[in-house]
């Protein structure tokens, strides 16, 4: 059977230490409903697309805040918010619909489901959003980029594929000067070092 992970959590492991990536593989080997780590953004997850679209944002992201019940879940979710809102106000976007899809390479299954698709005067794109309180690295966000690039027909045609740290406030797309078929080949080559890795701590 194929392991399926998040495109972020995937480049997140591509890109990670020895001990980041272990502690990935061993984290996924715990059934999604007892998982904390994936419980602890997901209200917020769910409420931006929703809260981008509304005419008061914060307003609606408050709201998603309320009742939080994880150690630190407040304020992550509060610093998370105050950086996605700038970031927001300088994309001027207006949110649209996105699609999803799943890339399968090197035996996994990588799930390319965009957290934002959004029109600007420049064009479409779709974004994912890192919120955690460690900075996003820009190998990471390059490699999650691309995975919703080669899936953009599926995702939102001729969309730009944009990452965001949210909570500072910064985005991050493909370089131009990216040699694509490298990064498609590294890509690949970590799938297959997870499922290597998995395999092996089973």
């Amino acid at each position: 059977m194929l392991v399926t992970l998040s495109a972020l959590t995937f480049a997140e492991y591509a890109t990670g230490s020895r001990a980041r990536r272990t502690e990935i593989v061993a984290t996924r080997r715990i059934p999604a409903d007892e998982y904390v780590g994936a419980q602890y953004y997901a209200p917020l997850l769910e409420a931006i697309p929703v809260a981008l679209a509304s005419a008061d944002p914060t307003a609606v992201l408050t709201v998603a805040a309320q009742g939080l019940e994880l150690s630190g879940q407040e304020r992550a979710y509060q610093e998370a918010t105050d950086g996605l809102l700038e970031w927001w106000r300088r994309a001027k976007g207006v949110v649209v619909t996105a699609g999803d899809s799943v890339l399968e390479t090197g035996g996994l299954r990588i799930d390319v489901t965009p957290h934002l698709a959004y029109r600007t005067k420049t064009g479409a794109e779709v974004a994912l959003f890192h919120l955690k309180e460690a900075e996003l690295p820009r190998d990471t966000a390059i490699a999650a980029a691309r995975l919703m690039q080669v899936c953009m027909l599926d995702l939102f045609p001729d969309a730009t594929p944009v990452v965001v740290d949210a909570r500072r406030a910064r985005a991050y797309r493909i370089p131009a000067n990216t040699n694509l078929a490298k990064l498609d080949a590294w890509l690949a080559s970590q799938a297959t070092a997870y499922v290597d890795h998995q395999r092996a701590i089973s």
